[in-house]
């Protein structure tokens, strides 16, 4: 077993509950610091929302979800660089092509020279908007950690074209809900600094390459312990330390050198630690995946698309397939499952100007994707201290400053460990 302490051979062990991205990053920096972890994990694989798995309806392979890095994000990078992922990554010029259903037009948002161009008007703006629109950019750089977004520029003439479907994608919350000075913070490390911020960072095969996969192989070349399908049932804590943990196949004692971290959701939390005010108001992020022949795909010009007055927010052009999400998606949940997917097949027919056919298609609802990050639910997030000395909390959740992201999560793991 590796020592924290040469001195006095303390040896100190790190529980981790979940191996979603957070606590991989946990564990990971765990190792950095030659802790000892194991990992503990309900599902019967790793990587949470950001997992790729076979899909037998498709026969293909699909991830979970779809996912909006930059090059500003800056854990993330350095996460890559731990694991030795960095090459199965690729990167994408900052051009936004949007394509408005309701006005039939298309546009490329270029922030490849930085968002100046725009109020210099040297940028080809938004079709039927004005130099003028653009000045709603500088209203998100001093904002109120009491505000929304709607109400910050919601009467700004590219609302439309351009904050909602930002917030949307960015946050996974309505503008009049969403946080207008988390918003804000995405902005200063991206679009306020320039395109060298702001190119979009896409994994070549799937996120289980990129990620997970090589994270997992780390940890457990350096000793990690990994068990799944081995659900937290509940905690004993005694003299306010966690003194045992209860899974479903098995009982463990934490010694008081040990320490636990948990990097669940925080509804998962609120059970295990009861009397928790945390928020209980979840956002659904649905995905579509269509298997569609090699020569359909050879009409998407662009590897992402937003779409704009349609129930379709986003299109990535998979090498086999087209995964289509759309976030803020509590209404489509009641939906007729045939219905969506012809709807949304439908806008996309119509995008490309020709009717074609997918061989199969796969649904993913993600109902709990994230927490409705409003600045109340964000200060319930901040204010939340009641949890066990020998505990720590991750997850993209937990970093109130930051959207439910990538980022947030490999930055969570990461600050879980520091505290130690």
């Amino acid at each position: 077993m590796l020592t924290l302490y040469s001195g006095n051979k303390i040896k100190r062990k790190i529980y981790i509950i979940g191996s979603g991205l957070s606590g991989l990053s946990a564990a990971i920096h765990s190792q950095k610091k030659k802790m000892n972890v194991e990992i503990y994990e309900s599902a019967k694989y790793p990587g949470g929302r950001c997992r790729s798995f076979y899909d037998k309806k498709t026969n293909i392979e699909i991830d979970n979800g779809n996912h909006l890095v930059f090059s500003a994000n800056k854990y993330f990078k350095n996460f890559c660089e731990l694991i030795g992922s960095s090459k199965t990554l690729k990167e994408i010029s900052p051009n936004f092509f949007f394509f408005d259903f309701e006005r039939n037009i298309e546009w490329n948002l270029d922030l490849s020279s930085g968002y100046t161009k725009f109020l210099t008007g040297k940028k080809k703006l938004i079709p039927n908007t004005k130099l003028f629109d653009y000045l709603s950019l500088l209203k998100l750089f001093f904002v109120s950690r009491n505000s929304s977004v709607f109400e910050i520029v919601g009467n700004s003439k590219i609302f439309k074209t351009f904050w909602e479907p930002l917030t949307l994608g960015v946050m996974n919350t309505a503008p009049h809900l969403a946080s207008a000075k988390v918003l804000s913070n995405v902005l200063k490390e991206t679009i306020y600094r320039g395109e060298k911020f702001c190119r979009i960072f896409q994994p070549k095969i799937n996120w289980n390459e990129s990620l997970i996969k090589p994270a997992v192989t780390k940890i457990k070349k350096n000793g990690g312990l990994i068990s799944y399908g081995n659900l937290l049932k509940k905690i004993k804590v005694s003299n306010n330390n966690v003194s045992e943990l209860f899974f479903v196949k098995k009982k463990i004692k934490v010694n008081k050198h040990d320490r636990v971290i948990f990097s669940i959701p925080p509804t998962n939390l609120s059970k295990l630690l009861g009397n928790c005010s945390l928020p209980n108001q979840y956002n659904t992020i649905l995905n579509l995946h269509f298997k569609i022949r090699p020569e359909d795909i050879a009409l998407f010009q662009q590897p992402i698309v937003g779409f704009i007055n349609s129930i379709t927010q986003w299109v990535f052009i998979k090498s086999n397939h087209l995964s289509v999400t759309v976030s803020n998606a509590n209404d489509l949940n009641s939906i007729d499952t045939e219905q969506l997917i012809m709807n949304v097949w439908g806008e996309i027919c119509k995008y490309i100007k020709k009717k074609i056919t997918y061989e199969n298609v796969q649904i993913v609802r993600e109902k709990k994707a994230t927490y409705v990050q409003s600045p109340n639910n964000i200060n319930l997030v901040k204010k939340f201290k009641n949890i066990p000395e020998n505990t720590m909390i991750a997850g993209d959740w937990t970093q109130y400053n930051l959207p439910c992201t990538i980022e947030a999560s490999i930055l969570s793991g990461k600050k879980a460990i520091e505290t130690i």
